[in-house]
Parts: C-alpha cells; structure tokens; sequence
C-alpha cells in the first residue's frame, strides 16, 4: 500500500501532482518535515564579502546552489516517488521519476533522498518560478522540464551502508553511489576546497558566473553555509519601536510592500539601522508619524511596533527571502489598508520572510506607491499563491479594557502622570499571532529629556497578565504618586 493519497490528485503530464497533506505514512511524512526543519532551514546565511570574517577555517566541501524547492525522493515497495515538507506529492510516469526507478534495485528498503527539485532551462540557471510553471499544466513538455538534484540521504541507504550515519560525506556518497548523474537525476556537484579563497573562486564561477543561484558550503564541523549575494529591496516603514536606553534612538522598523491592489503586506522587521546617531535621524523622521491602528506585532524583544503613516521608504539589503516555514507551510503576512488616517488589517495571506535585513539609506526619491515599493521584488524571487489575489476584509473582534489606573505627581509645579492599561484582546483565537492580553504603562513627564516613554508586556492569560501589572505598579508607583 503507498504512503500517500491521490484522492484529490490532478494530473500532471503522465503523473499525479497531489496537495499538501497526501503523504498518508506519518512516520515518513514526519522524516520528510523534520529534515527541512532540522538541517536544511538552519543553514547559516552568508554575502560573499563575509566568507573571509565568518567562514570558520577548512577543507570544505562545496556545491552550487540550485534555485527551486527542497523535496525528498522516496524508494518504497518496488516505486519511487517525490514528496516535499507540506505533503505535496509527485508520482507516476514523470520522467524525473522515470530515471529514478533505474536505482531502484540498488536501495536497501525504504530509502528517502533530500535534494532540490526544479526545472530546467535551455539557456541560463533555473529560477524558482520555472517549476511552479512547469508544474502548472499537464503539457508533457514542461514536466519534461522537472528535474531533481540530490544532496542527502534521509533514511535507507544501498547494500554498503545504511542509515544513520552521521558523517555527511558517508551520506553523500550512497547519494552519488545510487543515482550517479543522468539527464534529470543526478547528485549535485561537489567540489573540496581547503581554503576560503578557493571557495571564493568557486562563487565567481558558478553564482557569480550565472551557472548558480549561490553555493553551499560544508565544513568539517558539519554545519552548512548558504552564500548567495546580497539582495537590495525598497519598502515601506509602517511601523517602529524605541530603544529602552534612549527612546530617541530607534530600535527597529516594521516593513510593508504594496500588493496589486493597493494594500499593503508586512515583509518584517529590520533592526539593523546603523550608528545611534543614524538611529536617531531615523527617529526624528519617523516618530512624527505616529497613526493609529488596529493591528500590534511585536518585534523580537516583545516589544510592541507604534504604527506610523506610509511615508518613508528605506533601501535594506538583504541575504535572501523564503515563501515557506521551516516545516514547508506558506508563510502567512498580515495584510492592512491605510485610510483616514489609520491602519486597518484586512487578514493574512501567503507572503515572505526577509534574512538579515540591514538598512542601507532613506530613499527620498521614492514614495509609498505601489511603482516605487511593489512586492513584486521578493515574490519575484520565490513562489508564492495568491500573490495577485486581492486581500480579503478581516473581521477582528474588538478589545476589551480590563484595568484601567492613572497616577500624578507634582514636582516644582509640573504635573508627571504614569497610567496602566491591561485589555484582552479578544483575536487571539482569530489569528494566533495576537497576543490574548496586553500590559500597557505610559510614563509621562515634562521636566525630562524625552517626556514620554512606554512599556509593553505581553500575556497569554489574565492571571499572568494581572501579576505583569501588579510588578509594574510595585515599581514605578511609589511615594507621592496620587491616584488620578
């Protein structure tokens, strides 16, 4: 019996294309998963002019980095098919698939391959929209076109070795020893190189060169680096927090591109902005612009982002963009609208994770329209559906305000006023990402530097929430403070 369902199958030239979820055999559904969350998504990220700084020392084993979808190839009960982390599946008469049953009498039980599958081109690399295109129809010559470029061993093995094995080159050589090199199927290339400068070389040649998308790199140590050149975007800042040292300095940005349809889709957050004195510019560009909203994220730290209008757009570059989670689930973005004055979220939608994002500049020559930050610059990059969808108007329950204090102190005959603020926000069975309640103390005081600073804690339910409360007001309320 196979370890997947064609239920709800559509053809794909001589072969099935399944959805996500059809792999039936959890054990195997689970491997499959596992290792793209496991080893291939915790590949250190790398620019070429960081491989001297960060590369740690040799020999190496080097191969270019192909440009399409992690899958598995599966040898099971006398067949072969391609599965990938979600549970999509490709069976049947594929030729890729075709060429893969030659080594089927070589495997030992059930063997399961990791590798990149993609679609070749007559001229130039393969770029990852190819194989959704080629994926898309059932015309025979474009699954003709999918091809699959192995790199590690998963389960099984061959009559010399089976897993585990723990050593990556004993793993890559069942790989070379199973499928060798053919037209569709082949193990990826390998190169050793005991230097950093020969790894260098290698990068001109084949991603500098236009024969790859960039190189992964293997070190003794068995931890892999991705190196793909730096990618420049332009996007709009919707959103910031303070540093809590100095609220005039920003700590991090929230960053939006716009959609077909004039809405605007949250990309990340950048907190890489340079010297404190540019994190101070920034400040004074960007808080001005503070607007309400009824969508929070939080940044890294949990500290909440205070949204501002669409105004400034920055230049960040970037190490790379994913469309999917370690576990091979689309990655969803908030989707809002910005009208009256205000953000309103509309829902999320398939988007995109950015990499080490770094700013680079304001672009003052550019605005927040949709010719000047368009998404197209990262779905470009990746597959992503629904990417000219328009986005649907989400219905978010209204918060609700539990506690609610206000405190004043007159100094030298200015008023300073510290206020607590605990809701629940009733979304969080909506939409996972919010928070199920929120902590809020605002301290004002006009006799200091910078008069207002605010805090923001997080909970996931009213008792936590109430203690969060109770520490902040033990702390900060003290003698002469007056209930207001």
């Amino acid at each position: 019996m196979p370890s997947f369902s064609t239920e709800s199958a559509r053809p794909c030239g001589k072969g099935q294309h399944s959805p996500a979820g059809s792999v039936t055999n959890l054990e195997l559904a689970n491997a499959v998963r596992r290792y793209k969350r496991g080893i291939a998504s915790r590949y250190t990220a790398l620019v070429p002019d960081e491989l001297e700084g960060r590369l740690p020392p040799g020999p190496y084993l080097v191969s270019p980095k192909v440009d399409g979808e992690q899958w598995c190839l599966v040898f099971e009960d006398g067949d072969v098919f391609l599965a990938n982390p979600a549970g999509r599946v490709l069976s049947g008469n594929i030729p890729v698939l075709e060429e893969a049953r030659k080594a089927l009498p070589n495997t030992e039980g059930t063997t399961v391959i990791a590798g990149e599958l993609f679609a070749a081109r007559k001229e130039g690399r393969s770029r990852h929209g190819d194989l959704a295109s080629a994926l898309a129809g059932e015309a025979k010559a474009q699954v003709e076109r999918v091809a699959f470029m192995a790199f590690d061993l998963v389960w099984g093995g061959d009559s010399e070795a089976k897993m585990p094995l723990s050593s990556y080159k004993e793993r890559f050589d069942v790989v070379q020893r199973l499928l060798g090199g053919g037209k569709r199927l082949r193990a990826v290339k390998s190169e050793s190189c005991e230097t950093k400068a020969e790894v260098a070389a290698l990068f001109e040649t084949w991603a500098a060169g236009g024969k790859a998308e960039g190189l992964v790199v293997r070190t003794p140590s068995q931890h892999t680096y991705k190196v793909k050149p730096s990618v420049t975007i332009d996007a709009v800042v919707i959103g910031y927090t303070e540093r809590t040292e100095d609220p005039t300095q920003l700590s991090s940005l929230l960053l939006a591109l716009i959609r077909p349809d004039d809405t605007y889709q949250v990309i990340g957050h950048c907190g890489n902005l340079g010297s404190e004195d540019h994190r101070r510019t920034l400040g004074k560009t960007v808080q001005p612009l503070d607007c309400p909203s009824n969508y929070s994220e939080a940044n890294t730290k949990g500290a909440l982002f205070q949204a501002v209008r669409p105004s400034v757009v920055v230049e960040i570059r970037i190490s790379d963009v994913q469309g999917d989670t370690s576990g091979g689930d689309p990655v969803q973005r908030m989707v809002l609208d910005h009208g009256e004055g205000a953000w309103q979220a509309r829902g999320r939608m398939p988007g995109v994770s950015i990499l080490h994002p770094r700013l680079v500049r304001v672009r003052d020559d550019k605005q927040a329209v949709a010719g000047d930050v368009p998404v197209r610059q990262v779905f470009e990059r990746v597959l992503v559906t629904e990417a000219d969808a328009a986005a649907p108007m989400a219905e978010l329950p209204k918060s609700e305000v539990i506690r609610r204090e206000a405190f004043t102190k007159v100094t030298k005959g200015k008023t300073a006023v510290r206020k607590l603020l605990l809701w629940k926000t009733n979304k969080d069975a909506v939409d996972p990402l919010f928070p199920a309640y929120v902590v809020h103390f605002t301290d004002y005081s006009p006799s200091r530097k910078d008069p207002l600073k605010r805090t923001v804690r997080l909970a996931p339910d009213e008792v936590t929430a109430a203690a969060l409360a109770e520490e902040l007001l033990a702390s900060e309320i003290k003698k002469g403070w007056k209930p207001a």
